[in-house]
């Protein structure tokens, strides 16, 4: 069931396809497909028309309860055999610290209270927090109709949790039609999915802490809804790799895959108030947050925080600075599947200097370089005539194809509700479980925002089979040296999804409203044959292991074609 908001009745799902009914004489009819919510139109959002209004908020989803410990070789993961842990409870502070306040929850229990890292290898506990992570929500309206986009610094975030923010938001009185909740991705945070724990099979998420990101998330969409003004929107776009010469987009990202491809094109959107202030910016661009790398203990957003630090206060340098443009920032992650990554890639800061290895000091270069060319980008936007807010969304099941997934499903790492399978038979090829999941299209003026629910190659958006979306010449469409290489040959031709969409400004929210893994195009989409989803297939086929199966893509495809085709 959807809860879209006060304004709407609850309605049950939906699949892509035309359904046939009793005409009542015996015959059947068909029943035309249409997207489950569709505003304006629908009851409670009659209208779009009417001044654009918008509000944003930011509050802190940082964990405040978990205990540091020694790690003695520095690698990142906590050895229980060899490496201790203080047992000094929530504060981290023990009878013989300074400024010891007494026992608190937790300390001398004997038990580890841990936040396990998400992103990379099992049992990578937190030691510290070096900056907040946020929930970080803008509100739009116009006429009845009202849409909010809830940015989260974490890993992902399953559909089920989508649905009790956006039932949380309710609740609270926020009479929003559709909440879309996105997860930045970001590798420093706790696990927030389930497969990141102590241990492989060991389950990484605290209930308790999702239960606060639900009511934190909430709390911004409300608040943001609450102080909603008359705004206007400013749009704009840059070439990332164009600054950087024969570097081009390998200064900020590299693509870990072949065939290379880059969507090379960072968008804004400035909403700002009668007062001439920012009411709110939102940056999309594609990339894993994951500068950091796998050794880091400390909780951070990763570059994301650079980012909007830059873009709220200012991008500062010893030799010159930035102004910045005020209110709150929301980075609203692209495309990153393929995969996407600044690990491997020298970024060069606006004074010149390289940042090659994986710190704080790589993270703070590229956020930074990515807050510039923003405001760069900002300082030549384009005003947006009479702009009006509208939303299409579909719910749609996809099967759980990854026996590695469903595993972990009937261990209870992974959590969350399943479709369409029998729970009490054994589960294998004629009895797999579906996830139900949703894709929406959102309209701002010419502004339109398409959500994807997982981690989407790059070219699925916007094709570059023949190499005219890598701009560089550090990097080959093709590695001479890849004993699996795709064929190019059996790619699709496209339309791809931007060429579809019909805003002047097209954007993809990656890991909107759910994390369902990579999302892998179909025609290089390879099993290994002794241990699929277990062992990647020869050549770069990491991605296929932690994807929900082949139907996804497809599935997704046929979704989108169908929510951008559709017209009242």
């Amino acid at each position: 069931m959807l809860v879209f908001g006060s304004a709407l009745a609850l309605i049950g799902t939906t699949l892509s396809c035309n359904k046939s009914g009793d005409t009542g004489d015996g015959s059947a009819a068909v029943v035309e497909w249409r997207p489950d919510v569709v505003c304006p139109g629908d009851a409670g959002c009659e209208t779009n028309e009417g001044t654009l209004m918008a509000g944003a908020a930011a509050v802190a989803i940082t964990p405040t309860c978990f205990e540091a410990w020694e790690d003695l070789d520095g690698n990142g993961e906590y050895d229980k055999y060899n490496e201790s842990y203080f047992d000094c409870g929530c504060d981290q502070l023990c009878e013989d610290d300074d400024g010891y306040p007494g026992a608190d929850d937790g300390e001398g229990d004997g038990e580890f209270q841990a936040v396990w890292l998400a992103g990379f290898q099992n049992g990578r506990p937190a030691n510290s927090v070096h900056d907040d992570m946020w929930a970080r929500a803008v509100v739009m309206q116009s006429g009845d109709t009202t849409v909010a986009l809830v940015v989260l610094d974490v890993v992902g975030w399953f559909y089920d949790e989508a649905l009790r923010i956006r039932e949380a938001v309710a609740a609270s009185g926020g009479d929003v039609d559709v909440v879309v909740v996105q997860s930045t991705h970001q590798h420093e945070g706790p696990d927030t999915l389930g497969q990141w724990g102590a241990a492989l099979g060991k389950r990484g998420v605290d209930d308790d802490y999702i239960d606060d990101v639900v009511a934190n998330a909430a709390e911004a969409v409300v608040t943001a809804y609450n102080g909603m003004e008359t705004a206007t929107l400013e749009l704009s776009s840059i070439d990332t790799a164009a600054p950087f010469g024969a570097k081009g987009t390998r200064n900020l990202v590299r693509d870990s895959r072949d065939p290379k491809i880059i969507d090379e094109m960072l968008y804004t959107a400035q909403f700002i108030g009668a007062s001439g202030d920012t009411i709110a910016t939102l940056v999309n661009w594609g990339n894993h947050p994951e500068a950091l790398s796998d050794e880091n203990t400390a909780i951070t957003s990763d570059y994301a925080h650079y980012l909007r630090e830059g873009i709220e206060q200012g991008v500062f340098y010893d030799s010159y600075e930035v102004e910045g443009v005020g209110g709150v920032c929301l980075y609203v992650n692209a495309a990153v599947g393929g995969l996407m990554t600044p690990l491997g890639v020298t970024v060069t800061d606006g004074e010149g200097i390289d940042f090659d290895q994986s710190g704080f000091e790589k993270s703070e270069a590229i956020g930074k370089v990515l807050a510039e060319l923003a405001l760069e980008a900002m300082a030549d936007s384009v005003a947006a005539e009479d702009p009006t807010v509208s939303v299409r969304a579909a719910t749609l099941y996809i099967p759980v194809q990854n026996t590695a997934f469903q595993a972990m499903f009937l261990m209870g790492v992974l959590e969350r509700d399943l479709y369409n399978y029998d729970p009490d038979d054994l589960v294998d090829e004629d009895n797999q479980p579906d996830l139900l999941t949703e894709i929406d299209l959102i309209d701002v003026g010419p502004l339109q925002m398409l959500t994807v629910p997982g981690e989407l190659f790059p070219e699925l958006a916007i094709g570059g089979y023949d190499g005219t979306r890598l701009n560089t010449e550090e990097s080959e469409l093709i590695d001479e040296d890849n004993d699996n290489p795709p064929d190019l040959d059996q790619a699709p031709d496209g339309p791809y999804f931007k060429d579809l969409m019909g805003g002047d400004f097209n954007w993809i929210v990656g890991l909107g409203n759910d994390e369902i893994g990579y999302l892998v195009p179909s025609y290089d989409y390879k099993l290994d044959e002794g241990l699929p989803y277990i062992n990647q297939a020869d050549g770069d086929h990491y991605e296929e292991t932690n994807s929900v199966g082949p139907q996804a893509v497809p599935l997704i495809q046929s979704m989108v074609n169908d929510i951008i085709d559709w017209t009242p």
